[in-house]
């Protein structure tokens, strides 16, 4: 297990020992030695004396799973942060970290970079990656996405940059333990705790977990909004609606998903209604007071036309792609997950069979109407879903276990817990969740060099213009904001303005770059660049003002960094 631990934290290891090397770099073969070695254990030792040895790390069979559950919490903290990106890369990640910033300075949305528009150049050339360019002059950029996890963020800039980059593997230890208790509600200590082991090593939560996105944070604001409701108390309806209402901060459509929580409120007591109002109203106020600000209306937001977001023509491609990637990663026992909310009911809680149910159908009908994507992750959109989900898997398992086996079915049920957690584990390694860090790489170096860019350096840039701003505090305009036929004649007007321009681009924009300016001298990128970044994606960064001389016979040197 330790030997899994290591390699999990730190993503493979060599042992040099007497000139012998031994690497390992693979979860589930140790995790599985591991299993077989505690069967052999127990085995040889018996029962007893083999849970004796186990009681001073995991404690009594009273307290054991309660230890259990919180040693998950701390390792998917301790995993989210080991192995997070640390990178303002995508448009979603640059979208809250640049947004955080911006709060943290005092400003609602990111100053403009030029008070006047060169001639052929778009308002939108003024927004980096996960922003757009306010309607009125002087087009101010503000974010497309929501502001709970920016605003979260932005204390943590007074320490140190890399403290927001804490934000998310905080919440994904939150989610791991708020998964536990909700499964107390329902369930023994043990089922609960194989819940909260399960999703702490699902492999969309791993994947998420380690970027500083929202869809871990809004997961875990729910599920701690439904534990508090939960609890009854005017306190606890206090604490849920709080949490509720930065849930929709960090993710505004959960707001029909958070909706049915008040019916958990000691039998719908009036006063707990009060509480929970109270507690959800000031990060509600804070949300319409941004939308004003960015927007120019209360309920408006960045994300654009909800028409085209939501449509019933997305439903049957999206019924297509959910559910078989639900299975694929998360293997077909989830749909044990169907008998859940009866075995509730059966139990005696039937109302919070039905708000889990509404929980659950509200937010897969939201993204099965939403727009259709190709990729595997984002079920990530369905993480507030997923532990109720695995709860009710987990639940049902050692029901049936039990019932077939009144004698043997619980060992049974843990074993396959234990089994899953392996497959979990292997899925999440193929899946690439633990190669994210090294693959976002380039973005933090890309933006650490531009620190040392002259002062008055502009950079066009579209995947990178997060980066640089946020470590290297360089201007950037997006270069597909600029008319095919105006790239020369914007580079012209920006150096007689002071400016210095320069290009950065991965591998994958060069062959658009070219395309999109081919009527242009500088649009071929016929010169060398004057940097390229070596990683597992290339950036290569291009200094116009080098094109004539390299053209008239001059040796431009590039400065290649590893």
């Amino acid at each position: 297990m330790i030997w899994t631990a290591a390699a999990l934290l730190t993503g493979g290891f060599v042992l040099r020992l007497a000139g012998l090397s031994i690497a390992s770099r693979d979860l589930v073969r140790p995790f599985i030695v591991s299993l077989v070695l505690c069967a052999v254990a127990f085995v040889v030792l018996g029962r007893d004396r083999f849970v004796s040895r186990l009681t001073p790390i995991v404690g009594t069979p009273a307290t054991r799973p309660i230890h259990v559950a919180a040693i998950s919490a701390i390792v998917a903290v301790a995993i989210a942060a080991a192995w997070s990106t640390r990178a303002a890369g995508g448009s979603d990640s640059s979208c809250y970290v640049l947004q955080a910033d911006a709060l943290a300075h005092g400003r609602a949305s990111l100053a403009p970079v030029l008070t006047e528009l060169p001639p052929g150049m778009s308002a939108s050339a003024l927004a980096p990656t996960g922003f757009i360019a306010s309607p009125a002059p002087p087009h101010a950029a503000v974010p497309i996405c929501a502001s709970g996890l920016a605003l979260m963020m932005a204390p943590l800039l007074v320490v140190g940059r890399d403290f927001v980059f804490l934000i998310v593997p905080v919440f994904a230890g939150l989610l791991v333990w708020w998964t536990f208790v909700f499964g107390l509600r329902v369930a023994d200590a043990g089922v609960s705790a194989c819940a909260a082991i399960l999703t702490g090593c699902s492999p969309i939560f791993l994947y998420q977990a380690v970027q500083p996105m929202s869809d871990v944070p809004a997961a875990a604001l729910f599920m701690g909004a439904l534990v508090f409701a939960l609890r009854g108390g005017r306190r606890h309806a206090y604490v849920a609606g709080g949490l509720a209402s930065l849930a929709v901060l960090t993710r505004p459509n959960l707001a029909i998903v958070v909706a049915p929580l008040v019916l958990l409120l000691e039998n719908g007591a009036s006063r707990r209604f009060l509480w929970f109002g109270a507690g959800a109203a000031p990060a509600a106020i804070v949300m319409l007071l941004l939308n004003v600000a960015r927007y120019g209306g209360p309920l408006a937001s960045g994300y654009g036309d909800s028409g085209s977001l939501f449509a019933w023509a997305h439903v049957a491609p999206n019924l297509a792609r959910y559910p078989r990637w639900l299975i694929e990663t998360q293997s077909p026992l989830l749909s044990l997950a169907v008998a859940g909310p009866a075995i509730l009911w059966l139990r005696g809680h039937g109302r919070l069979a039905l708000v889990t149910t509404a929980a659950i159908g509200a937010v897969c009908a939201t993204y099965l109407a939403y727009t259709v994507f190709d990729d595997w992750w984002y079920i990530r959109f369905l993480l507030p879903a997923l532990p109720i989900l695995i709860v009710f898997m987990t639940i049902t398992l050692f029901a049936i276990a039990t019932r077939l086996s009144p004698a043997h079915g619980r060992a049974g049920a843990m074993l396959a817990c234990a089994l899953l957690v392996g497959w979990y584990l292997d899925v999440a390694q193929r899946r690439h969740a633990m190669d994210l860090r090294a693959l976002e790489a380039r973005f933090r170096v890309t933006g650490e060099y531009s620190r040392a860019l002259p002062a008055n350096a502009i950079v066009l840039a579209v995947q990178h213009s997060g980066s640089v701003r946020f470590y290297g505090g360089r201007p950037t305009l997006a270069w597909d904001g600029i008319e095919p036929a105006a790239l020369d004649g914007v580079l012209s007007w920006l150096r007689d303005r002071g400016f210095t321009p320069l290009i950065v681009l991965e591998d994958a924009e060069e062959q658009r770059f070219r395309e999109r300016f081919g009527s242009q001298r500088q649009g071929q990128l016929d010169w060398p660049p004057s940097t390229e970044i070596h990683a597992r994606v290339r950036v290569r960064v291009y200094d116009p003002s080098q094109r004539q001389p390299y053209l008239a016979g001059r040796t431009i040197q590039t400065e290649h960094i590893r």
